[in-house]
């Protein structure tokens, strides 16, 4: 998959109002948080969820992928206003081994397959953002979808975005050269890139928290407008991606 973080001189405030965002944590955080939710309202749907929890959810899920595919540690964010939904961080360092964040803002939409087309759902957010936001679209609908030709067709459509990606919960067919087995459609959730490139990615949700759970205790933080990095302690509240209200 192909992933750009960079700055966006087109997104709102030249990306200042991240620094509304105290806390970064990690994809399966953001998971574990809606499962909580879950068991307290004693649902097993997380569709039942109010959207930010739903944002978070398809949010996650898409960072686990991306931590996958990248081979780079993802973090996510909420800011307190919308748009963006959520933002996502990569750290690198330079040449001199100084840290460095970069972001990139990501609006969800969902796609139920009932008065209009996945292409067309997409087109609608195109028209409302600039083109380093990422567009993220959960599919929820038990069906086929040709995502090959939706890649090709949206392609040459879109007008402002540039990253697409769907998120849905199974596995994408196209490559597969004999029936899936029961085995390997459990616990499965695919990533799939529509724009600029058609990419696929799938992961596992258990074993995805199994490795989440090994750097539990990561987060960045922000202090004075600058990114930290570094292990929560023993007596350190684990603070949540959505506030309370």
């Amino acid at each position: 998959m192909y992933f750009a973080p960079k700055k966006s001189d087109n997104s709102r405030l030249g990306l200042s109002h991240l620094k509304t965002i105290h806390y970064w944590h990690r994809p399966g955080g953001g998971l574990v948080e809606v499962i909580e939710k879950m068991r307290e309202k004693g649902i097993t749907d997380p569709t039942l969820l109010g959207t930010s929890y739903m944002e978070l959810y398809i949010g996650s899920l898409l960072g686990l992928g991306l931590q996958e595919s990248e081979k780079l540690d993802f973090w996510i964010g909420k800011p307190k206003e919308d748009p963006p939904d959520l933002a996502f961080m990569t750290m690198v360092f330079d040449e001199k081994e100084r840290l460095y964040f970069h972001s990139r803002e990501v609006e969800i939409t969902r796609y139920r397959k009932q008065d209009k087309s996945l292409i067309q759902t997409i087109l609608d957010k195109d028209k409302h953002y600039p083109g380093d936001y990422i567009i993220v679209c959960f599919l929820e609908f038990n069906g086929h979808e040709e995502l090959k030709k939706i890649s090709e067709e949206l392609i040459g459509q879109l007008k402002n975005i540039h990253h697409v990606f769907l998120v849905f919960h199974g596995m994408h067919f196209v490559y597969l050269k004999e029936p899936p087995r029961k085995e390997d459609l459990a616990g499965k959730t695919s990533i799939v890139q529509l724009s600029p490139i058609f990419s696929t990615q799938e992961i596992n949700l258990k074993e995805s928290l199994e490795k989440w759970r090994l750097d539990n205790k990561k987060l960045a933080y922000l202090d004075n407008a600058k990114v930290f990095y570094g292990k929560r302690d023993e007596e350190t509240i684990y603070p949540k991606i959505i506030k309370p209200n």
